[in-house]
């Protein structure tokens, strides 16, 4: 079960990659930095990580009118349309394993999920 939510990687990527291109898409234009700062990564690591994005057509580099030297990355067409797979896949996992549970079940359970969402955005 747990392969199941975690694969990204059905689509080649990792769950970096798309947590990278969650950011871009609900947040907008993001420096690098910014990434990395939310991510937790070096920028080392964010470096490879965009390269590989970039390659792949899912993000693009754009530089400001006002300082050439800021670049911020955003998401293209071809990165949401393979969030949109992602999320798709991930629906039918959570429906898979979950759709079976009792309304009453399934209220506990969601009530759970966004008390650890609580807990753990308080903490941060």
């Amino acid at each position: 079960m747990t392969s199941n939510f975690n694969k990204f990687n059905d689509h080649g990527m990792t769950a970096a990659q798309g947590f990278f291109l969650e950011k871009l898409e609900l947040e907008g234009p993001q420096k690098v930095s910014q990434i990395a700062e939310a991510l937790c990564y070096t920028s080392g690591a964010i470096t490879a990580l965009t390269d590989k994005l970039l390659a792949s057509g899912y993000v693009e580099r754009e530089r400001t009118e006002e300082d050439r030297r800021v670049v911020y990355l955003t998401i293209t067409e071809e990165g949401r349309k393979m969030l949109g797979d992602i999320r798709a896949k991930r629906k039918a996992n959570i429906e898979k394993y979950f759709g079976a549970l009792p309304d009453e079940d399934m209220e506990h359970l969601i009530r759970i999920f966004k008390q650890v969402l609580l807990t753990t955005e308080n903490k941060e």
